[in-house]
């Protein structure tokens, strides 16, 4: 969900500490013979895109993704803790750790070079060094996502946030103290907004909607706009709700009638005033659903203004929970999807095609294919089939998805459900992960298998 000191113009054409950020994003100079040396790629062919990569980078210091707690605080389907992101709209974010040791081989501080680079071409549309120094007093872990991190800006649009710290020298009866910067960059490398604070207590501040959270209270937290701007009481979601709508966007609580007796009622209202919009009321029924009155339904979201409304079935029934679609603003049914199994309701595993028309969705056993317009089901997986956990879908033609300990990262043709490639990836990290492979809006491939690849979409 991932910033008034300035940052030195450093080697590349980037940024370090002390001096204003350029106007504009400058290109590395080493930008071409970064393109030119880059390492050949040697694996798998990737359905549906190129054969040979557009663009490479030989993975260096331990060159990696950028972190992504809004993912982070959602992933249900990830292994591991640190959930990472190289694709930051039409950038792709890689960062270097340049962190130096001493003779009994212990990190001096954290040092990372971070590089924006374009898409399609390859070109670094900025880079910028981050410097931590030794005993900085921070509960972040020492590893560069938890410093290099992709959020969103206010207005919902993909950005890079990087953290960088200074120490603040002893001056007369002053203590010496720590200062820390939060920059936020577009995915052009331009400059979006840049604070700066004083103090022990700013160290670990998160981000959210292009904010910083400064305070947070019981029900409301007040965040302040990074760049400058009046501090906004925002309504906090429960700790286990998954990020809906862009921005701030919404949170889901529960009413209780009293009066008639009816229970917990699903409610949704808006982060920013906290207006209720809509509550179960104002959803009208699936038809799976017409006489059971007693559902109590769970909100995921799907995209930035549609949900997945995830309703238990009644005891008996061939599948354990119905898959419905509704407008996030209103609450208004959109489309009645397929059934599934159940597993557990909150954690759910999705992928929508770049389109926006077709889903694979896992909640228990097995995965269902189905087309979110309409609800029609395309096919699911069968007893007997190896059970995937979907990671991509690129397009309505070929789903990414993680096929267990025998077929690794899988292409599989949403068509037929035939498996079209298979163990993609040589490094077993990746399998699972959503930094093994990634696409762009319009369909690069982002592969992370040792060194990183950039494939075209393939044409026709």
């Amino acid at each position: 969900m991932l910033l008034s000191l300035g940052l030195l113009t450093g080697c590349g054409g980037g940024e370090g500490k002390g001096a204003g950020a350029p106007s504009r994003p400058t290109p590395d100079a080493s930008a071409s013979a970064t393109r030119q040396s880059g390492p050949a790629y040697k694996g798998a062919a990737l359905p549906e895109l190129a054969r040979t990569p557009v663009w490479s980078v030989r993975a260096r210091h331990n060159l990696g993704c950028a972190g992504d707690p809004a993912e982070q605080a959602a992933a249900h389907v990830l292994a591991g803790d640190d959930v990472q992101a190289c694709v930051v709209g039409d950038a792709v974010v890689l960062t270097e750790d340049l962190t130096k040791a001493d003779d009994m081989n212990q990190a001096i501080g954290q040092h990372y070079r971070v590089r924006l680079y374009d898409a399609h071409t390859g070109r670094v549309r900025r880079t910028v060094d981050t410097d931590l120094p030794d005993g900085w007093p921070s509960e972040r872990p020492a590893r560069a996502s938890a410093y290099v991190q992709t959020t969103q800006w206010k207005d919902g649009s993909p950005a890079l946030l990087v953290i960088d710290g200074d120490e603040v020298p002893a001056d007369g009866l002053k203590k010496a103290t720590v200062r820390t910067t939060y920059t936020m960059y577009a995915p052009s490398g331009a400059v979006l907004g840049r604070s700066s604070f004083t103090g022990d207590a700013y160290t670990d501040l998160t981000a959210e909607a292009g904010h910083l959270l400064m305070r947070e209270g019981p029900g409301t937290s007040t965040y302040t706009l990074i760049g400058g701007g009046a501090d906004v009481q925002v309504h906090d979601r429960g700790d286990d709700q998954d990020p809906l709508g862009s921005g701030f966007g919404y949170y889901v609580h529960s009413s209780y009638d009293a009066w008639d007796g009816s229970g917990s009622k699903l409610v949704v209202s808006d982060r920013r005033t906290g207006k209720e919009m809509w509550t179960l009321d104002d959803v009208g029924r699936p038809a799976a659903l017409a006489k059971d009155d007693d559902a109590t339904p769970v909100l995921h979201p799907l995209t930035a203004d549609k949900g997945l409304l995830v309703w238990d079935l009644p005891a008996g029934a061939a599948h354990g929970a119905l898959l419905t679609v509704v407008d996030l603003r209103t609450g208004r049914l959109l489309a009645e999807g397929p059934q599934l199994d159940t597993g557990n309701v909150d954690r759910l595993q999705s992928v929508l095609s770049a389109d926006g028309s077709t889903a694979v969705t896992r909640m228990g056993a097995g995965a269902v294919a189905w087309n979110v317009t309409t609800g029609k089901e395309l096919w699911r997986q069968e007893e007997g089939e190896q059970d995937i956990t979907p990671l991509a879908l690129p397009t309505t033609k070929t789903l990414y998805a993680d096929a267990g300990d025998d077929l690794g990262l899988a292409a599989v043709d949403m068509a037929t459900k035939k498996v079209v490639g298979k163990n993609l990836v040589s490094d077993v990290y990746g399998v699972g992960s959503s930094s093994a492979l990634q696409f762009t809006p319009d369909g690069y491939g982002v592969l992370a298998d040792g060194d990183f690849f950039v494939f075209a979409p393939q044409k026709g």
